[in-house]
């Protein structure tokens, strides 16, 4: 799915982006599903494959993101395959002293796979500048449970400079198509989300529920600090997950 482009008023041509990009296809064979994954600035680990379900956990290889970095992520969840990916540590956006860095997360999920993500917080530190993309396709019956947290600023310091955009499709027709900047959460400095996409989620008592036209479901929380404001999705996102067949 190619993403529209506009103004996301953070200019990087001055400076070269060293693209990396890491690589994870997951498809379901003979006797059961099979991994492959390499490159990039992230690792891989399989931790679990029964049948079509595989768990696998994502580590960075160095410090990221720092100026100058271009990181791409780019997974395929195959036919009838259940991926869970589970993050091993948060992501912060260093001050870059001027420079900027992009960060890509690209899922394409074939007919009947399901994709569940709780990613750990993306911290935005004082001095950085970043353009973020999720950018999700999914076939039909496919389904998504995402998790994402976006912290603006370390304890004591000012957000960083971030533009995160968000495009969804359903068989390569746009269900959701949002960029947000930094600006405009002020003056909330956590954003915490549950994207149910093809999974049943129901209302929650302190969460904003959004329904989009083709009715998938957007829950949100802005706070002040993460505790408070994950509180709430923490809850969400178990009785989510648990709607979810074959994840207990």
């Amino acid at each position: 799915m190619r993403t529209p482009v506009g103004d996301t008023g953070i200019r990087t041509e001055s400076m070269t982006l060293a693209t990396e990009t890491t690589e994870l296809d997951v498809t379901l064979g003979p006797r059961g599903a099979q991994v492959r994954a390499g490159g990039g600035a992230l690792r891989v680990l399989t931790q679990s494959c029964d049948g079509a379900r595989v768990r696998v956990a994502v580590v960075p290889e160095r410090a990221l993101l720092l100026a100058g970095d271009d990181v791409v992520f780019r997974v395929h969840v195959g036919e009838g395959v259940q991926l869970h990916l589970q993050d091993i540590a948060g992501t912060i956006a260093h001050d870059m002293r001027g420079g900027q860095a992009r960060w890509r997360f690209e899922v394409d999920i074939a007919a009947d796979g399901c994709l569940l993500h709780e990613a750990l917080p993306w911290v935005s530190a004082q001095g950085s500048c970043v353009e973020r993309d999720l950018i999700l396709d999914l076939a039909p019956g496919a389904a998504a449970l995402l998790r994402e947290t976006i912290v603006l600023g370390r304890h004591g310091e000012g957000p960083g400079q971030l533009v995160s955009r968000t495009r969804v499709a359903r068989d390569g027709i746009p269900v959701l198509v949002e960029d947000l900047h930094a600006a405009d959460l002020a003056p909330a400095r956590v954003l915490d989300a549950v994207y149910a996409i093809g999974v049943e989620s129901s209302p929650a008592p302190g969460a904003t529920r959004l329904l989009t036209a083709g009715g998938e479901v957007i829950h949100r929380v802005l706070g002040d600090a993460a505790h408070h404001a994950c509180a709430v999705l923490d809850q969400v996102w178990r009785q989510t997950l648990s709607e979810v067949p074959n994840t207990s």
